[in-house]
């Protein structure tokens, strides 16, 4: 059986991003002052989605253009 292409979740290129940089999420909480608890639980728990307003935060502070998928 053959795997599916799938585009990596926004969530998981933001870690990735992250773990390259070594970074840790406490600096990301740091730059965006998004509360950590919101970051670990949406990123690494993934028990939300990210939103747009917070995905704009880490964009400006990892100087991306991560974009969710449609």
């Amino acid at each position: 059986m053959e795997k599916e292409n799938t585009v990596a979740d926004v969530r998981d290129q933001i870690i990735k991003k992250i773990k390259d940089e070594g970074r840790m999420i406490a600096w990301l909480y740091k730059k965006t002052k998004i509360p950590y608890g919101t970051l670990y639980g949406c990123l690494v728990k993934k028990q939300f989605s990210l939103s747009k307003e917070n995905l704009d935060l880490i964009n400006e502070a990892l100087n991306t253009d991560f974009t969710h998928a449609e």
